[in-house]
């Protein structure tokens, strides 16, 4: 556990105020294609063991916001697995963006890679708690490496997660 706090504190020292996190084949291992027909009990033994403790740490930092950025349309499918995957957190304060149609397009945004969602949530966050995040101090953490190039042509950083070990890459985060 201590290795994932170190992970947030790296972070947190690079000015990072929001981490953006895809969740089929990053947050999970498998990829849903947004139609998971079973349990979200049957999704939680996909959860990458690294994401739960590194979510956990990462939501017990008062100085980070966690949101999850997902084409996926089954946001409340998302919803379960995160409570459940995570149960002795808060996962309430997570803001979840997905192709579900609950949250508006945004005129002059790119629509390009999960643009969208990420500034959905930057906005959300200004409204609530007159927070103003620069795209310089989020991550997105996706395994889609045309999501990961977009957000850096946006000044985001980024990580590709490719495998259960990706997550060890923030510990040499500049």
């Amino acid at each position: 556990m201590e290795k994932y706090s170190s992970m947030v504190q790296r972070l947190v020292s690079l000015s990072v105020k929001l981490i953006a996190v895809d969740f089929d084949l990053t947050i999970i291992n498998i990829h849903t294609h947004g139609s998971w027909q079973f349990t979200s009990k049957a999704l939680v033994s996909r959860v990458r063991p690294t994401f739960k403790h590194f979510l956990t740490a990462a939501l017990k930092c008062s100085d980070l916001h966690v949101a999850v950025v997902t084409q996926s349309p089954q946001v409340s499918l998302v919803r379960e697995v995160l409570e459940k995957a995570l149960p002795d957190c808060d996962t309430s304060v997570i803001h979840i963006r997905g192709s579900d149609g609950k949250w508006n397009e945004l005129k002059g945004v790119s629509k390009e890679g999960k643009q969208q969602h990420i500034e959905s949530v930057l906005r959300q966050i200004e409204k609530d708690q007159k927070i103003k995040i620069k795209s310089s101090q989020v991550i997105l953490l996706d395994d889609d490496e045309q999501n990961i190039s977009v957000a850096r042509s946006c000044k985001m950083r980024a990580l590709q997660i490719t495998g259960d070990n990706s997550l060890d890459e923030l510990l040499e985060q500049r």
